[in-house]
């Protein structure tokens, strides 16, 4: 019985750290990247299905600060969303896909964004990353 009374506190003490991991890309989670730009996670599913909002900072983006519907999966520590850069009051033109993985608390995402610029007159595609911290 005392060796079960030191086994459940160890197993818990244990187990808090890999529960925190998974909960940070929990609904209601608010993450800010390396450019200031925010993802927010209003709810993710049963099967992993999220939904929620990304806003980009960035001042090169016609539609600044403007917060679009993101929709994607969580799948443990990985992530994966879309956003579609156009609302009812705006149309920003582009299309932006990330996918990541949660370590240390942070979150590094690799996006793609497909846009027509009007500098070159064609399709383009840009790609790169960000790390987000919880906000």
């Amino acid at each position: 019985m005392r060796a079960m009374t030191l086994f459940v506190p160890a197993v818990v003490m244990l187990a808090a750290p890999l529960a925190a991991g998974a909960q940070s890309l929990a609904p209601q989670a608010r993450w800010v990247n390396n450019h200031g730009s925010e993802l927010v996670i209003q709810s993710v599913g049963p099967d992993g299905r999220l939904a929620g909002t990304y806003s980009s900072s960035l001042h090169t983006f016609p539609c600044r600060n403007v917060a679009f519907p993101v929709v994607g999966w969580v799948d443990g520590d990985r992530i994966t969303y879309t956003m579609r850069a156009k609302s009812g009051s705006v149309d920003c033109g582009s299309v932006t896909s990330w996918t990541g993985y949660l370590h240390n608390g942070q979150l590094y995402a690799e996006w793609s964004l497909a846009y027509f610029d009007t500098g070159t007159n064609r399709p383009t595609l840009s790609r790169g990353t960000d790390v987000y911290r919880p906000k």
